[in-house]
Formats: structure tokens, C-alpha cells, sequence
């Protein structure tokens, strides 16, 4: 679907920059993304050609977390930089397993949220909150989240692939941790984020693309395993660990000679004792 400005009557949309959840939703398989969103997908697949593969399987393992948290008897989610729901939303991944749960969206990116608004109509127990995830009091306090999440109750938290778009590690380890303080015992924390490969060659691609979001609207940041463990630190991280996201209870086999290290993205759920 080729999209214009006009399509969503957002004269505040900037389409001299590519926006990273619409670059996302492209490398997924989404219509929601503009022709700048598709030339620098393009040139980030030529210096890092398994970057769609990645960008799937960290799709795919989000589904197969909110699944096992369906499984486990959640029935709040709240999506951190949820981006564009498409594909398939996490409230249909969720409610695919229990139909009553409710999914809170936050994201700051005007066409994910005007697209969350339009695909959310008429789907009572969801809402998208426009905010920065880092603004814990605005979210928790939105009337959506009010309205939808009970606190007194064990919610998932997700944030997968949205953490590396924080700059700064400081303020990304403390959103996290506020979050956890919010809610109670039984509640999960959805995780997923990039690192750098143990092949110096294809760190040195992952880096390549890396610099290369310093032109979107957002830059990413790769983060090492050791930064991204402690953010698991006071939670009991269930089977099996933190791990490539297609190492993630895969739904199938994974071959021992596909290298790791191209998934470039370290995933893990841990509970909230």
C-alpha cells in the first residue's frame, strides 16, 4: 500500500525522514510505511541483507510471548513503542488464546497512532495512548490506561524493539524499572533488543546500519548482553533464558548452522515474583 500524507490528513508527519515503525511495519510485511520508509529499508538490507529476517523473528517471538503470558493467565498488556499494529496486532495474538484480555498501545509516532486508532475502533478493551513510553506518570495516569489496565492485577509489560530507541541507558533502565515497580506479583516483562553479533565482520554491518539511524526520526542503540540481563535482574526469567529471539521456544526446529549472531537481537519474559 503506498501511502501519502494525504491518505492520513497529518500535515505534522515528516516525510523527508524515515520513521523507525514504519520502516519496521515495511521489514515485516506492512502496508503502512511511505516511500522513504521503503529507500532506507532498501539500502539497510544491501549492507545488512538478513536485516528482515531479523526484524520477523523478533516479530514472531513477540507472538509466542504474549501467548505464553495468555497462557499463564494475563489478561492486560500494555505495548511499550507498540508502533504500527499491523500484521497481527497483540491484542488478536492475545485474545487467539483468552478473548477477554484488554491491550493498552503507547507509541509517539503520529502514523502509528492514527493507524492504531483506525484498526482499534470498534475493538473494545484496547486503546492507543500518544506518548512518549518513557513518560511513566502520563501513561499509567492516561484515562485509557485507567479505564483498561487494573494495577492490582498482573499485567505484560512489553517493550520489544522499542528500548534501543532510548538513547540514553540511564533513562531506559530506569523506565523499565518503573514500570515493574507499578505492577504487582505475576506480572511479565516482555523484552527484546539489539546487541551486537559475535562475528566481528557482521558487527561491524550491524554497526554500519546502526549509524545509519542516526537519519531516521529516531536512532537506535545496540546495547551489550550484560546491559541487557540486568534489566532481568530482580524477576525470574523463565525457559529458556535470554536468547536470540528465534531461540525463543521457536514453534519449530532451528538449525544449529544458522549463526545466531544474525538475528542481532537478544529476547527474554520474565515474572515478577
Amino acid at each position: 500500500m503506498a501511502l501519502s500524507e494525504a491518505d492520513w490528513g497529518l500535515p505534522g508527519v515528516d516525510l523527508s525522514r524515515a520513521s523507525p515503525s514504519r520502516v519496521y511495519d515495511y521489514l515485516i510485511g506492512g502496508g503502512y510505511n511511505f516511500a522513504v520508509d521503503r529507500e532506507w529499508a532498501t539500502e539497510a538490507i544491501r549492507r545488512m541483507p538478513w536485516i528482515r529476517a531479523a526484524a520477523r523473528s523478533n516479530r514472531a517471538f513477540l507472538g509466542r510471548a504474549v501467548r505464553m503470558c495468555a497462557e499463564e493467565g494475563v489478561r492486560q498488556y500494555l505495548d511499550l513503542g507498540s508502533g504500527i499494529p499491523t500484521v497481527q496486532s497483540v491484542h488478536e495474538m492475545a485474545r487467539a488464546v483468552a478473548p477477554d484480555c484488554n491491550v493498552v498501545y503507547v507509541d509517539n509516532e503520529a502514523v502509528a497512532v492514527a493507524h492504531s486508532q483506525l484498526t482499534l475502533e470498534g475493538s473494545p478493551g484496547t486503546a492507543i495512548i500518544e506518548s512518549d513510553m518513557c513518560d511513566v506518570d502520563h501513561v499509567l495516569g492516561h484515562p485509557s490506561a485507567r479505564r483498561l489496565l487494573d494495577l492490582d492485577r498482573p499485567v505484560a509489560l512489553l517493550m520489544t524493539a522499542s528500548l534501543y530507541y532510548i538513547p540514553d541507558p540511564d533513562l531506559a533502565a530506569r523506565t523499565v524499572a518503573r514500570y515493574l515497580e507499578a505492577v504487582p506479583s505475576g506480572s511479565y516483562l516482555v523484552l527484546s533488543h539489539a546487541t551486537l553479533g559475535q562475528d566481528q565482520r557482521d558487527a561491524m554491518k550491524l554497526g554500519g546500519v546502526l549509524e545509519m539511524t542516526k537519519t531516521l526520526t529516531s536512532s537506535a542503540t545496540a546495547r551489550t548482553p550484560e546491559w541487557i540481563s540486568a534489566l532481568l535482574a530482580d524477576l525470574d526469567v523463565v525457559e529458556p533464558g535470554l536468547v536470540y529471539t528465534s531461540f525463543w521456544r521457536p514453534s519449530g526446529l532451528r538449525l544449529l548452522d544458522e549463526t545466531p549472531w544474525h538475528d542481532s537481537v537478544l529476547a527474554a519474559v520474565g515474572r515478577k515474583p
